[in-house]
């Protein structure tokens, strides 16, 4: 497996690790199979594990704190607290309630899982700093920040400096280079890619993955490995996908073994980039997609009343955007009601796609990726 070069950690972080939120855990029977395929990934060499408090009620934790015992000096365990745990006192007991499920006494990144703008981050910022004194975090990073927010989470955290940013990331959305990179890469420090196979997709259409597995046939990898070499090619950045079969573990892990040429790795770049298209927002449906069970609103006026307590609202993120901040495209696919007006249906992005309206009175088109059927 190859390493980051950050001489400056206490063990060292792999190029590919493991992402830990997908899947069903639903007893302690899935909790045991979860924690076996991780500790398949481990003796692969994928010993950076990522979870958080949210996934899937902490039953995610404890699959890895299972898979990581007996071997805990070699695993990099990266944990989350939630939006709604970030006032100081909430924080230290979601820190502690962690690593109970964890079985560890200090976790290697413990990271902020998306902001809350009701909140403010230096009192966070504070309390995660008594953390790494008291010897319970050694790095801190956030996930999900705008360019603003990690600017105000970094000056809160003064003298200590955040070790790790994540973000979605991968051949489809491509986002990332334009709004996160340029503020982010830095020696030192590393951006954890979730979502590097786009659910096991690849791309955004069946052109690119044609595309895809035309390079991969001559380099003797799958078009996965190559996703994922191209990604963990940029510096600093760790891919952390998910996998559950040993072929998928194996998979994953040969991965950062292949040395892309410059060729390939600009074909991959440019050829197979998934370009956002500008619509206009009455063109688009919001559609659940078999996701009942995820928070959404299908009108504006519901996403302005915000009785679902999205953390932030609507509301709050349009302000953001009218004060320039940048927006990652929402996802949308060609629509599959042919009797209706709309060229697609949303899919991805919803929370966006209403802050978007609201900002705008509906009047702005919105730029979106567009996955093909």
């Amino acid at each position: 497996m190859r390493h980051l070069p950050l001489d400056h950690l206490q063990k060292p972080v792999p190029a590919i690790g493991q992402g830990c939120g997908g899947g069903i855990l639903r007893d302690a029977e899935d909790v045991a199979r979860r924690a076996d395929a991780l500790r398949q990934g481990i003796d692969c060499g994928l010993t950076l594990l990522d979870t958080a408090e949210a996934y899937h009620d902490g039953r995610s934790e404890e699959a890895v704190g299972r898979a990581a015992k007996g071997q805990r000096e070699n695993v990099f365990i990266a944990s989350k607290v939630s939006p709604d745990h970030l006032r100081p006192g909430d924080l230290v007991a979601a820190a502690e309630r962690s690593l109970r499920r964890l079985q560890t006494d200090y976790l290697d990144l413990y990271q902020i899982h998306w902001s809350n703008p009701k909140l403010p981050i230096a009192d966070t910022m504070a309390a995660l700093a008594g953390l790494v004194a008291a010897g319970k975090v050694r790095h801190v990073g956030v996930c999900n920040f705008s360019a603003k927010e990690i600017a105000a989470a970094e000056a809160a955290f003064r003298p200590l400096r955040l070790f790790s940013l994540q973000a979605e990331y991968n051949l489809f959305d491509r986002s990332a280079e334009e709004s996160l990179f340029p503020h982010w890469q830095a020696p030192g420090r590393i951006f954890l890619a979730y979502s590097p196979l786009e659910q096991g997709s690849l791309a955004g259409g069946e052109a690119q993955r044609i595309k895809l597995q035309a390079i991969a046939a001559r380099s003797g990898a799958t078009p996965a490995q190559l996703a994922l070499a191209w990604i963990v090619s940029h510096p600093g950045v760790v891919a952390i996908p998910k996998a559950s079969s040993p072929e998928h573990i194996r998979e994953n892990a040969d991965a950062a073994k292949l040395e892309l040429s410059a060729e390939d790795r600009t074909l991959i770049g440019d050829t197979l980039a998934c370009r956002p298209r500008s619509v206009p927002v009455n063109r688009i449906r919001v559609v659940l997609d078999g996701q009942e069970n995820r928070p959404a609103y299908r009108t504006v006026s519901e996403a302005l009343a915000n009785g679902l307590g999205l953390v932030p609202s609507p509301r709050e993120l349009a302000e953001d955007i009218l004060g320039g901040e940048f927006l990652k495209p929402v996802r949308v696919r060609p629509s599959q009601d042919r009797s209706g007006n709309h060229d697609y249906e949303l899919i991805e992005g919803r929370l966006r796609y209403w802050a978007w309206v609201i900002a705008y009175k509906g009047e702005r088109p919105i730029n979106v990726l567009v996955r093909e059927n």
